[in-house]
């Protein structure tokens, strides 16, 4: 059941509003640590008891949490983390593709050594995660790969909505009882797209990034909704 997103919450003073983007920030690194997880109701005395502070900045940060997305506040019980959707992902899914495909046309006009030896670090630690199970650590490290090649192309703001996208995805659903085969495909797909890269090839690189995004796409759906994405 979908929560109803609260008004953002007034901030009365400067020390009121540092200790809010402080629990901001520790509830969001919680949900990334998988220490919360999707569907889980939030208590407010847990969290004030364990970051050190009062009851106001946490009611803030949770309240900016659920106007972003990524809390439900529900009547008369609080907040949950939010549960992604089919819809929901199906549209994150469309913004990242449009996103990753349209960048890497800049990307590959502005690659340049440094750059790829950037991208290729980044490719190299997700392949060093694939012997772990399955853990939001290597959600992280392909969101990092990604996200590497579309700063390439220079702007700011592309790199920014993609991160938020992929956040969006990985932060709403929960991943125990994720397949961990599809990692092992993941390194494979991330060394094809590396290489279109490296040899300046768009239509190559736009070619492999949709099908690696699509098959993400179904690896996610087929655990969490029972079948693969339409």
């Amino acid at each position: 059941m979908a929560g109803t997103k609260r008004e953002r919450p007034k901030v009365s003073n400067k020390t009121d509003g540092n200790r809010t983007q402080m629990a901001y920030r520790k509830i969001k690194e919680m949900m990334f640590n998988y220490d919360i997880v999707p569907g889980q109701r939030l208590i407010f005395v847990d969290f004030a008891n364990r970051l050190g502070v009062s009851r106001t900045p946490i009611n803030n940060a949770l309240s900016i949490l659920a106007n972003e997305g990524f809390l439900d506040f529900i009547p008369n019980q609080g907040y949950r983390v939010h549960e992604i959707t089919r819809e929901e992902a199906n549209h994150l899914y469309e913004i990242r593709e449009i996103i990753e495909l349209g960048a890497i046309e800049l990307a590959i006009k502005k690659v340049s050594p440094e750059k790829l030896k950037t991208l290729e670090t980044q490719k190299k630690l997700y392949e060093k995660s694939v012997m772990q199970q399955v853990t939001r650590g290597r959600f992280t490290l392909d969101q990092e790969f990604h996200a590497c090649y579309v700063q390439m192309a220079e702007n700011p703001y592309l790199t920014d909505y993609f991160r938020e996208v992929y956040q969006r995805i990985f932060l709403r659903h929960r991943i125990e009882g994720l397949p961990v085969g599809r990692s092992r495909e993941v390194v494979i797909e991330h060394k094809e797209i590396f290489k279109a890269i490296s040899m300046k090839d768009v239509g190559a690189a736009q070619k492999l990034i949709k099908q690696h995004i699509r098959a993400g796409k179904d690896y996610i759906f087929s655990a969490i909704f029972g079948q693969k994405s339409i």
